[in-house]
């Protein structure tokens, strides 16, 4: 057992309670700044804390002033970003006191895709032609000379929200006029009025897990996914370790790596997205943290024993790092989704899924009731499951075979195959 230090949270949020959990567990005194004193509840954490700092964690000065004015002035031993959109401020707030963590002008880019975007292209980072704009007539003229099909996204949101896949100025239209009506994401935080057309890039889309010291990877791994079909990109099965094009898993981590250094990120965690084009690895996003949609908290436990949560709180303590893989094998998780508008009534054959052994946990996240739609956004996924083989494929292949065996219930007994 180390010492016990007190570990600051910046909004535990989707995966970044499993940061609270294992600080928690590691015995550490854990404090939570959130927006809401509500939130502990919302997302699931309300017995993994010892105290709890209300602050506008949207804003950089009141986050430094909730600190300093709180019971924990000049006591926090580290100060960790637990939610994405806090992440750049949560960054400066680190420096202004002296703790440890991501540099700011690091933090800021990766959470501006427009500013990562110019820090890949001045490194020579293979990524997607781009151009940010802010009206229809920008945005024209941007897919005239980039041209079509291209990508239309925010440039400081997640989870595939309001991203758009167009082939014509008639789907460019409706596109600008639904982003521009877009005004607020997760907590409140602001959607920033100027947005990226990007260049679509086709070909296998993966994710790369990995932890550096000094610029140099410690630990990597390459995520498998499949995605929805066009023109929507959410992410509905991960598989960790790829079962496919293993021959460019190097080039794809040092393409990975070679993101990261463009946008300053050289010491710790990070989840950084690929596209393998014919042209080779391009890369899609950065972000300085650990994966979302369970890589992390599960497939990366599943597949390796790597607890990259646990490295994580480690580096921000400036404790020795252990992430070394215990073992291989490999772990698959399988989003469900509707196709079409309806009241949710539940998921045939889903509870029986955790009755066979290489299944590990199943849920739901849709309640019966809930109006449910063809999933645009990773908000739109009804439930989960996780499955774990020996190897990649057999991972894979159980979790597609389970879910062709799922079919999601409407109200009056209206059914729709869970298998798109």
């Amino acid at each position: 057992m180390t010492a016990i230090k007190t570990v600051a949270f910046v909004e535990p949020s989707f995966y970044g309670v499993s940061f609270a959990r294992v600080a928690f567990e590691q015995g550490h005194k854990v404090i939570s700044i959130v927006s809401s004193t509500e939130n502990p509840q919302k997302y699931g954490y309300e017995v993994i804390y010892h105290d709890l700092i209300v602050a506008d964690i949207r804003d950089e000065e009141s986050l430094y002033q909730a600190i300093v004015s709180s019971p924990y002035a000049n006591q926090l031993d580290a100060l960790i970003p637990a939610t994405d959109y806090a992440s750049h401020v949560t960054a400066k707030v680190a420096e202004r006191i002296g703790l440890r963590g991501v540099p700011y002008e690091a933090a800021l880019k990766s959470r501006n895709k427009d500013l990562a975007r110019e820090a890949y292209a001045e490194h020579q980072v293979p990524s997607a032609k781009f151009k940010k704009v802010r009206t229809y007539e920008d945005a024209l003229a941007a897919a005239e000379e980039i041209g079509f099909p291209i990508v239309l996204k925010p440039t400081n949101c997640a989870s595939s929200q309001n991203v758009y896949f167009i082939n014509n100025t008639i789907e460019l239209k409706h596109a600008i006029d639904a982003i521009s009506a877009f005004k607020v994401t997760y907590m409140d935080f602001k959607v920033r009025d100027e947005y990226l057309i990007e260049e679509y890039l086709d070909g296998p889309e993966f994710s790369v897990e990995l932890f550096v010291k000094d610029g140099e990877p410690i630990f990597s791994a390459v995520t498998e996914k499949l995605t929805s079909p066009l023109p929507y990109f959410v992410e509905i099965l991960h598989t960790l370790p790829t079962s496919v094009h293993v021959e460019h898993e190097d080039h794809i981590v040092r393409t990975a790596v070679d993101a990261l250094r463009a946008i300053g990120i050289v010491n710790g965690p990070s989840h950084v997205e690929v596209k393998l084009t014919s042209t080779g690895p391009r890369i899609i996003e950065v972000n300085g943290r650990p994966g979302g949609d369970n890589i992390s908290s599960d497939l990366l436990v599943q597949a390796f024993g790597v607890d990259i949560f646990e490295a994580t709180v480690n580096y921000y303590l400036n404790h020795p790092i252990n992430i070394q893989k215990r073992f291989n094998r490999a772990a698959s998780i399988a989003y469900v989704t509707a196709d079409r508008e309806g009241i949710f009534d539940g998921i045939e054959g889903f509870a029986d899924l955790e009755q066979h052994t290489n299944v590990i946990r199943a849920q739901l996240t849709a309640a019966e009731g809930d109006l449910v739609s063809e999933a645009k956004s990773s908000d739109d996924r009804l439930g989960y499951f996780i499955t774990v083989g020996n190897t990649p494929q057999e991972a894979k292949e159980l979790a597609l075979a389970l879910k062709e065996t799922l079919t999601v219930v409407y109200h009056q007994h209206e059914t729709v195959s869970a298998a798109g």
